[in-house]
């Protein structure tokens, strides 16, 4: 068992490593972290780890260290999403003062994270959240859903404290598109044109 956990944890170095060097929303998320005052040392603020198998990684503001959890982020792809996703946990940290004890300050980023990196029309359908008949709000309903999950998943709070603190902060934090600029879409070309316009915003 132990050979095949230090063999995951290689991997995820080295996909890990391949992100950094291939993704334009990684090397983007990384800039604008520098600009802000929060470079990222990989090997001191990114951790291969084994986790639950329900988990693919998180931000642990203690040690502002991000962890990818190497049994169940297994390819790039993942690793990609994983990154992405918690460096805008740490870019909210680092930049907004961001308290993880606050349930409004929580939504917001858990918001902020599901609307720039996770949620499209094919997402939503498979949340449940689309159909024919609700495109316009496929995506604003994935970004709920998608915060209320992680929100339940990290704290110990009810439903209706969760799904309230979402609906207090939705309108503000779902504009907010710093630092990628856009929601990027499955199949397109958004993330290279958001990492091509990071310098109108000093993240280069």
């Amino acid at each position: 068992m132990k050979g095949k956990n230090n063999i995951d944890k290689f991997k995820c170095e080295q996909n890990i490593y391949a992100c950094i060097k291939e993704s334009p929303l990684v090397r983007l998320m990384m800039n604008a972290l520098k600009s802000s005052g929060c470079e990222i040392d990989i090997r001191r603020h990114i951790a291969c780890e084994e986790c639950s198998p329900t988990v693919s990684g998180g931000y642990d503001p203690v040690l502002n260290q991000i962890v990818v959890c190497q049994n169940t982020a297994t390819n790039k792809g993942l690793i990609q999403g994983v990154l992405t996703h918690e460096m805008i946990h740490m870019f909210d940290y680092c930049r907004n003062e961001l308290d993880f004890k606050n349930i409004d300050h929580l939504a917001c980023t858990e918001i902020r994270a599901a609307n720039l990196t996770h949620c499209s029309f094919l997402s939503a359908c498979f949340q449940g959240d689309a159909s024919l008949f609700n495109i316009k709000e496929a995506h604003q309903n994935c970004v709920k859903t998608k915060a209320y999950q992680s929100i339940i998943a990290v704290r110990d709070v009810t439903k209706t404290d969760a799904i309230d603190a979402i609906e207090r902060v939705f309108t503000r934090c779902y504009n907010d598109l710093e630092p990628i600029g856009r929601r990027i879409k499955r199949s397109s070309r958004d993330i290279h044109k958001a990492y091509s316009e990071g310098y109108l915003f000093g993240y280069d």
